[in-house]
């Protein structure tokens, strides 16, 4: 008569197994750390989630409830066979069961089989004298393939109808994560570009950002924007092309300066102004550009400098 796996082993082991494919089934929704601790840190922390789900909190009670009945079911199922043993058979048996299981889960894997044993066990091939024995698998082995086997079952369950693993949902809860960064960001920096409204047209963006060029900008490129130590912002000519977007492109380089140019700072990264100030004054400079004439040399301007971006010529 084969030992029973007790129930003070069966039922946590069933249990954490739960708690693990739960833990599959239940997306992450947090931004994770990097780093070595950084796993154990998500890890608790999407045990702590899977655990305070009412759906997961449900489904272990259940379970919790399911195994002790199959627990009780199996001990009367045991009580019967065991008395139908001989004496002998259930003093054996008793002795068996008194060992602590897990010493008894390893000493079956390093006993060895008598002469007498080998021979009945021995399968009937061989070759260059080794010889097979039909001796029975572990039960810790057995287990294992018994876990793996119902792993591997949930685990396409988990791919095929869940997000689990799901690169597309992946992407989603990071990219959604990464967005509202970039959303707090903007709020903490004062940004408030908006692409679908044409920020030079408004009158009082374009009286704001006239003062902050008078203050900061007209030193280099003048009040009027024809240029003197800077390049002149009236005509078609740009030593700069880092976005594709005329707008884009002057908003980038006054936040981010110039890299053909060390005199020209990057404002916004040291500082010196607020995103929301530097989208007036990039409105007010594409307004120079786009709606007033250029400032010839004739009229005090500076020479052309750059290139000809045809895109960005005046409508």
């Amino acid at each position: 008569m084969r030992q029973r796996t007790p129930g003070r082993v069966l039922i946590p082991a069933a249990i954490l197994s739960i708690i693990g494919i739960l833990m599959m089934v239940n997306p992450i929704e947090f931004e994770r750390t990097p780093g070595f601790f950084g796993f154990f840190t998500d890890s608790f922390k999407h045990l702590f989630n899977t655990l305070t789900n009412v759906y997961a909190v449900g489904i272990l009670i259940v379970s919790f409830i399911m195994l002790l009945i199959v627990n009780t079911i199996n001990k009367i199922i045991e009580n019967n066979k065991f008395n139908k043993l001989t004496a002998q058979e259930k003093f054996e048996y008793t002795e068996l069961a008194n060992q602590n299981y897990f010493s008894r889960l390893i000493q079956s894997s390093k006993e060895r089989q008598s002469e007498e044993e080998e021979k009945e066990l021995l399968i009937d091939h061989g070759f260059d004298g080794i010889v097979e024995l039909d001796n029975a698998l572990p039960d810790w082995w057995v287990g294992l393939f018994y876990f793996g086997v119902i792993f591997c079952f949930v685990y396409i369950l988990a791919f095929s109808f869940t997000d689990f693993a799901d690169p597309i949902a992946e992407y989603e809860i990071h990219n959604s994560a990464e967005e509202m960064k970039v959303a707090e960001w903007i709020a903490n920096n004062d940004i408030t570009i908006d692409e679908a409204v044409n920020k030079y047209t408004d009158a009082q963006a374009l009286e704001a950002g006239k003062e902050v060029f008078e203050q900061t900008c007209a030193t280099c490129h003048t009040a009027n924007g024809g240029g003197g130590i800077g390049p002149n912002l009236t005509d078609e000519n740009w030593i700069n092309h880092s976005k594709e977007d005329l707008f884009k492109n002057i908003y980038d380089m006054v936040y981010n300066g110039s890299p053909n140019d060390p005199t020209m700072e990057a404002f916004g990264q040291k500082g010196k102004l607020s995103g929301l100030s530097i989208e007036k004054v990039a409105s007010y400079v594409y307004y120079l550009n786009q709606e007033l004439p250029p400032v010839t040399v004739s009229e005090g301007g500076a020479a052309p400098q750059g290139d000809v971006v045809p895109a960005w010529k005046r409508k």
